[in-house]
């Protein structure tokens, strides 16, 4: 491939001068030139190579913490492992357990355990949801795809019977 650059006297004079200094020819410095552009332009930058490493430390140190089998210093899976292997168990890495499939939150547990709701609760909501269609459905527009069943007293009977035993 051939390349014609254009370009004006008076710098074309300078970088002639700074050919003959650096004791290149001016093909192998529009070489040069051009692999820097590019080499330049397609590298990774290193404030983003630490960025990303930053944040891998932060994501590791939380799964090390926060991790259903860690203890914060060993991973209980490894361990047993480690143990009918014969090996002396090896201590939490943050960048093994930033990528370690068995990762399971301990935080996600106890929310769940906190919303955990009754299942007779759920129960008198859906048949006091069925009991309102029923009744005012037509009052508040509702056109239901499916036809509802016509027994709106014995669902109230089933509601209240539910929140007695409850």
């Amino acid at each position: 491939m051939r390349i014609t650059i254009d370009i004006p006297p008076d710098i074309e004079e300078k970088l002639l001068k700074k050919c003959e200094e650096k004791g290149i020819t001016p093909s192998q410095f529009i070489l040069a030139l051009l692999d820097w552009y590019f080499l330049k332009r397609y590298q990774a930058k290193p404030l983003e190579i630490s960025e990303f490493i930053a944040y891998a430390r932060k994501i590791g140190s939380e799964r090390v913490k926060y991790c259903k089998y860690s203890d914060g210093k060993y991973c209980m899976l490894e361990s047993l492992d480690d143990v009918f292997e014969d090996k002396t168990p090896e201590p939490l890495n943050i960048y093994k357990c930033l990528f370690c499939p068995y990762y399971i939150d301990r935080r996600k547990e106890r929310r769940r355990e906190s919303l955990k709701i009754d299942e007779d609760i759920i129960k008198i909501a859906k048949l006091s949801a069925k009991l309102v269609v029923e009744l005012y459905g037509e009052k508040l527009g509702y056109r239901p795809k499916l036809k509802v069943e016509d027994k709106p007293v014995e669902d109230i009977e089933k509601i209240k019977k539910l929140i007695e035993d409850w």
